[in-house]
C-alpha cells in the first residue's frame, strides 16, 4: 500500500473524533442538499411534461401546471441569488 504521509520528515496531521465527526456531517449535509436539488428538477420536468401532455384535455389543469413553474422557478431564482449574495459555497475547508 502507498504511503501518503511521510511521517519521519513531518509530523502527522492532527485529528480527534470531533474534527472527524464534522467531515462527515458536512459530507452528509451536502450529499443530501444535492439530492434535493436533484427532486426539484425532476419534478419540475415532470410538471412540464404534465402540462404538455394535458393541454388539449384538460386547459385548466395546464394552466396550472405553468403557473407552478413560474412560481416554483421564480423562487428557485431568489434563493439561489440570496445564497450568492450570502457568500456561501460547499467548497470550503
Amino acid at each position: 500500500m502507498k504511503q501518503i504521509y511521510d511521517f519521519d520528515r513531518y509530523p502527522p496531521p492532527v485529528l480527534n473524533e470531533n474534527m472527524l465527526r464534522d467531515k462527515l456531517e458536512k459530507r452528509s449535509k451536502k450529499r443530501q442538499t444535492i439530492l434535493l436539488a436533484v427532486s426539484g428538477v425532476l419534478l419540475q420536468i415532470v410538471a412540464l411534461l404534465l402540462e404538455v401532455l394535458t393541454c388539449n384535455r384538460y386547459p385548466i389543469f395546464s394552466v396550472c401546471c405553468l403557473v407552478y413553474q413560474l412560481v416554483s422557478m421564480t423562487g428557485g431564482g431568489v434563493i439561489a441569488v440570496v445564497y450568492a449574495q450570502k457568500g456561501g459555497n460547499f467548497h470550503h475547508e
